[in-house]
């Protein structure tokens, strides 16, 4: 009888704290108390990148500002769980010991879980701090050796084979002419400059134009005069600035080559920035007739979906709107969607998602490719869709568009093998 006793006023007392939770839930929803949410968690990344230049001081303002739009949207939701991201980024310098030291830093001591690059130089030396530390590395760096099969998870997602090559499309369609027969290639004198060179005389030969000669300076360098003679005394058809970045060195290029007398057409791929400055220092004929690629996809046609609402939130967070940088953190884009794609944080998951990953980054459609010209089969680079344009008084007019797929299909008839 006791227990049966005991039972029951169990049962009765179990009624009541039923009862009492009701009520205090209905109280707490009458008067608007809110039940604390499950606590957010938060997953490092890194970038570095080259402080010196406008350039790297731009991506950096990208990634802020893709950082705090996706934690304001929701954050990452991973198994049921939610994260923000916190971005850490560091000057490389364009050195490789600085790069080296930014890598070390963001991976020892701010313990990331990712991280963002570009520059053949210093991603080379921080790709040996994060490959065995199991650090998914998103970078822009031309550097063949970085697509090494022994690499399992680092990624190339922008200023790829496919891309240089792929011009080759437009090239044929609205540029070569029977007049123009010649080329010479100018170029950095580095690991960036040296690959991209040996893509783009790849594929002018692809044209059936003939290379006449590939002159290098180191980077950075203030007299460029020599070189302008060297073209002067050559006297290509075209000269190709593929290997040359936006921004002052641009400026003393076009400049001395100008002042030296030569006439012809230039291709000034990634120089398309600076026209205005140019304009301004050398007059609208110093490039009237160039093509280049056009960095703002916001000014096109038809502009990739992200483009304007991109600009608009860059221009009311920084009070200008920039556009050198534009090109260089597709690798964030990749990031998320691999993230989406695992619904997990683990690098070998990301790195097994990366596998025929597209994405649609701001300035357009980008998709991940093979690489067996490298003994590659894994996807580790990418082809973007490039908008080029030409100059035309003193301005970058659009003038056409090559989809990612038709830097691919170029790759694969120049180097043989699948890249797709």
């Amino acid at each position: 009888m006791y227990i049966r006793k005991e039972k029951k006023l169990l049962g009765i007392g179990g009624r009541i704290f039923s009862i009492l939770l009701l009520s205090l839930l209905f109280f707490f929803m009458t008067w608007g108390v809110s039940i604390p949410e499950q606590p957010i968690k938060i997953f490092k990344v890194g970038a570095a990148v080259n402080f010196g230049d406008r350039m790297g001081i731009q991506v950096k303002r990208c990634f802020e500002l893709l950082t705090e739009q996706l934690n304001a949207s929701g954050g990452l939701i991973v198994k049921g769980e939610r994260y923000h991201v916190d971005m850490i980024v560091y000057d490389h310098k364009y050195q490789a010991d600085a790069g080296r030291a930014a890598f070390e830093r963001l991976v020892f001591q701010d313990k990331v879980q990712t991280i963002f690059s570009y520059g053949s130089a210093p991603t080379l030396a921080g790709i040996e701090v994060t490959e065995p530390n199991k650090i998914p590395l998103f970078h822009a760096a031309i550097g063949s050796q970085l697509m090494s099969p022994k690499y399992k998870y680092a990624f190339h997602t922008n200023r790829t084979t496919p891309v240089l090559l792929g011009a080759a499309s437009f090239m044929k369609k609205h540029l070569i002419t029977p007049k123009l027969k010649t080329v010479v290639v100018v170029a950095n004198d580095d690991i960036t400059g040296r690959d991209t060179s040996k893509e783009v005389v790849a594929m002018w030969k692809y044209c059936n134009i003939k290379v006449l000669d590939t002159l290098y300076h180191k980077r950075g360098t203030v007299d460029l005069n020599p070189v302008a003679v060297k073209i002067k005394s050559i006297n290509p058809d075209i000269v190709d600035f593929d290997g040359i970045l936006a921004g002052a060195e641009a400026l003393r290029l076009v400049k001395a080559i100008y002042q030296s007398g030569w006439k012809g057409q230039i291709i000034g791929d990634l120089i398309t920035p600076t026209v205005p400055d140019i304009v301004n220092a050398c007059g609208k004929e110093s490039v009237e007739g160039m093509f280049g690629q056009i960095f703002d996809p916001a000014e096109i046609p038809n502009p990739p979906p992200l483009a304007i609402p991109f600009r608009k939130a860059y221009t009311e967070k920084y009070g200008v709107w920039e556009i050198d940088g534009l090109r260089w953190f597709d690798g964030w884009h990749y990031f998320v969607e691999a993230v989406k794609k695992a619904n997990s944080l683990s690098a070998d998951d990301i790195a097994e998602a990366m596998q025929g990953l597209s994405v649609e980054t701001v300035a357009g459609e980008s998709r991940m490719c093979r690489r067996p010209d490298l003994g590659n089969n894994r996807y580790v680079d990418s082809s973007l869709v490039k908008f080029w344009g030409q100059v035309r008084n003193g301005r970058v007019v659009y003038v056409d568009r090559i989809p990612a797929i038709e830097g691919i299909r170029v790759a694969q008839e120049v180097y043989g093998g699948e890249w797709k």
